[in-house]
């Protein structure tokens, strides 16, 4: 990389200072506000200072900190990319920033966000899915084993939710089931955390012709006991989660109390949960001697890296997640997604398998009915019902 352009007082170097070790980095500078970028969102230093709201720096090896937030207003994230453009000129902004994964705001001097742990927890998450909503559905439509997540959870839905219901969904993401859903008819109130994501799911479904069966809620599942507020109790016919919004909650009792009181009695709940137990890790990181990975769903929570997941997640093993919500509602049917197959971030070697692989899944998802092979998907499907009696 040439050197950066800029008066002669400007900072010429910086670093990022970590627990692990010092990154060096290219930066952009506007008054007291450093703006840095991650060009893979696989990169590690993004997490570690956004997890904690606050950034160590070296500027020309003399040491500063500020408060650090993501950046992802998309007429901001272009103003503040023309700033390195600017102070790298064409080549080597083409080359290191033109396609950023992340662009982070570190406001030197100021405090770190004055959050308890589970708000900045969910400000972290609300920032990085503001951040990939727009290209969320090409993460989940490139991957073939995602593709088939949906695609079980979706066959489980319809089975679930026969006929035309009022239902409630908690973390829609950019709508891969809800607008399938819609357009069988069903009137369906979606809960997010991310407001972009929510923009994306109704902006589909005025595509689609079926916007008026949608209502959008920003909030988390730990805000659901609000919805019962608003909706008062026993009002929805069925409710789902799938694949991440129940992950993002330390303790899942509020919201299975919340979820209890939503939806009539033997109404269904399908959810679609991170599992802690993943044959698939288990044996494969095992055999190869790498023990720390085979057992990383253990940790609570899992971190970044090894959760695959932008933010650290909650794993709930078949046994934890059913203890949750067995004061509200009993175990109707589950499932492991997948099994035999990997998970998503190791999809490549289920690419080995050609034109085979859907003769494999198709034996996975056989497989993944029944004990004990239910259990150790690497996330599980698990319909419930609600009991019967007035909610307590």
């Amino acid at each position: 990389m040439t050197n950066p352009r800029g008066p002669a007082d400007e900072p010429r170097s910086l670093e990022l200072d970590l627990p692990t070790g010092i990154v060096p980095l290219g930066f952009a500078r506007e008054g007291a506000d450093l703006f840095l970028v991650g060009r893979d969102r696989s990169a590690r230093w993004p997490t570690q200072v956004l997890r904690v709201g606050e950034a160590r720096i070296r500027l020309n090896g003399v040491p500063t900190r500020g408060a650090v937030e993501m950046i992802t207003d998309p007429a901001e994230r272009s103003r503040v990319l023309g700033l390195f453009r600017e102070r790298y000129g064409e080549p080597d902004f083409e080359r290191w920033y033109a396609r950023p994964a992340r662009v982070l705001r570190v406001r030197i001097g100021a405090p770190p966000p004055d959050f308890g742990v589970v708000d900045h927890y969910h400000d972290w998450l609300r920032a990085e899915f503001d951040n990939v909503a727009e290209e969320y559905d090409r993460h989940i439509t490139g991957n073939r084993i995602n593709r088939l997540l949906r695609d079980r959870s979706l066959s489980e839905l319809r089975r679930a939710f026969p006929g035309a219901h009022r239902l409630v969904e908690v973390g829609c993401g950019s709508g891969m089931e809800t607008l399938p859903l819609l357009e069988d008819g069903h009137e369906i109130v979606v809960v997010d955390i991310s407001s972009r994501m929510l923009d994306v799911v109704r902006e589909k479904a005025r595509r689609s012709g079926v916007g008026e069966r949608l209502e959008t809620v920003h909030g988390t599942a730990a805000q659901l006991p609000s919805l019962v507020d608003r909706w008062g109790s026993e009002t929805f016919d069925g409710g789902y989660s799938t694949y991440g919004a129940l992950n993002c909650e330390a303790n899942l009792v509020p919201v299975a109390d919340a979820l209890g009181r939503l939806l009539r009695p033997r109404a269904r709940l399908v959810a679609g949960v991170y599992n802690r137990y993943c044959l698939f890790e288990i044996l494969g990181y095992g055999l190869t001697g790498r023990w720390s990975r085979a057992a990383g769903r253990l940790r609570t929570p899992i971190p970044v890296g090894t959760s695959r997941f932008c933010v650290d997640v909650f794993a709930f093993s078949v046994r934890d997640f059913s203890r949750r919500f067995g004061r509200r509602f009993s175990v109707e049917r589950v499932q492991g997604v997948p099994v035999v197959l990997p998970p998503s971030d190791l999809v490549a070697y289920a690419e080995r398998f050609g034109t085979g692989f859907e003769r494999l899944a198709r034996w996975d998802e056989t497989v993944g009915t029944r004990w004990p092979f239910r259990l150790f998907g690497d996330h599980f499907l698990m319909t419930l019902r609600r009991k019967e009696g007035r909610p307590l």
